[in-house]
């Protein structure tokens, strides 16, 4: 009848396994790959639903009024149905009174009682010629007309526009005050763990997904971005000593990265696996970029087993790419 105006353990990034057609056991892997990416979707979408129905909630009840001017009350009860129920929010406009008609639902002070607020349809209406409108009202639901006769001397009352359904049952239980707690605490936690569980989960920059395309290892060295680079610098010569220097420097970077391993010292192997990551990739060195893209993830997560793995790979290519490199000193990057 009444309306109310109204946030260990883990396994190694580096680790790479070749599985052979037919290896797999059935039910298991495959299985737990489904589900491990469908879960984080789910999640993903559950997570977007909510956040934009609470930006669109927010500014559809505290925005809007201010921008628009328009109101929004709680229907408290069935003396409205079956248009609107207890919990639904109805949207009214201030109109002039003058515009008013029988049929009208209007929502406004009752002159009786605690005067509370009030949302029922005119069936009387008249208005004189100071712009004064006196009205009589009934629900729909009720069997008798309201018993009472309202004076709307303001000149203006809010009408009635539309109705949405179930909004006011959901803004009543966000002001519970277990709800508020869950909210207040639980929200900002669980977007914690999920930043966290994202940084666990992320992937290297350069990952099995180049080599899982062709069925192909990434080659030793790539001519291309050294290509790029001469472009780049307008000098196929300066491109050329760039690359020299580059498998003249290997040997040090990687003795450099090893020590720093051997010694626990992590700041001074990030430095270093830095520096030949990004000397890699301008040179066309793609698969020991992706041993130091390797090593750096498992450097930033402080997973010192995984490091000396990639470490290790880091050092065990070596050889190859310095014989790739070799090959290449001879000529220009044409």
């Amino acid at each position: 009848m009444t309306a109310s105006p109204v946030r260990q353990r883990r396994v190694s990034p580096t680790a790479v396994t070749t599985a052979t057609p037919g290896s797999e056991k059935p039910g298991t892997d495959k299985t737990q790959g489904a589900g491990s990416r469908i879960a984080p979707a789910v999640v993903s979408v559950i997570t977007t639903t909510v956040m934009v129905a609470a930006v669109a909630a927010f500014l559809f009840l505290a925005v809007g009024p201010r921008v628009l001017g328009y109101q929004t009350s709680t229907m408290l009860t069935g003396s409205m149905s079956p248009l609107i129920n207890p919990g639904d929010v109805v949207v009214t406009v201030p109109v002039a009174v003058r515009d008013l008609k029988v049929g009208d639902i209007i929502t406004y002070h009752i002159p009786v009682e605690d005067q509370r607020v009030e949302t029922h349809r005119i069936i009387d209406l008249a208005v004189n010629s100071q712009g004064t409108a006196t009205v009589r009202t009934k629900g729909d639901a009720n069997n008798g007309a309201d018993p009472w006769t309202a004076a709307l001397a303001a000149g203006q009352v809010d009408r009635q526009v539309f109705t949405v359904p179930y909004l006011g049952n959901a803004i009543r239980a966000l002001r519970d005050p277990v709800v508020l707690k869950v909210l207040m605490y639980g929200a900002p936690a669980a977007l914690v763990v999920m930043v966290l569980v994202s940084i666990w989960r992320k992937k290297p920059e350069v990952d099995d997904a180049a080599e899982a395309g062709t069925g192909r290892p990434l080659p030793a060295f790539d001519r291309r971005p050294l290509k790029r680079l001469a472009r780049e610098m307008k000098s196929k010569e300066a491109a050329e000593k760039f690359a020299a220097a580059y498998a003249k420097l290997l040997p040090h970077r990687v003795d450099k990265i090893s020590q720093a391993l051997s010694t626990g010292n992590s700041d001074l192997a990030m430095d270093a696996v830095l520096s030949l990551k990004t000397s890699s990739s301008m040179v066309g060195a793609l698969r020991m970029e992706q041993h130091c893209v390797r090593l750096e993830h498992a450097l930033v997560m402080t997973d010192h087993t995984a490091a000396i793995e990639a470490g290790e790979l880091v050092r065990q290519h070596q050889p190859q790419l310095e014989k790739a490199l070799g090959g290449h000193t001879t000529r220009r990057a044409a």
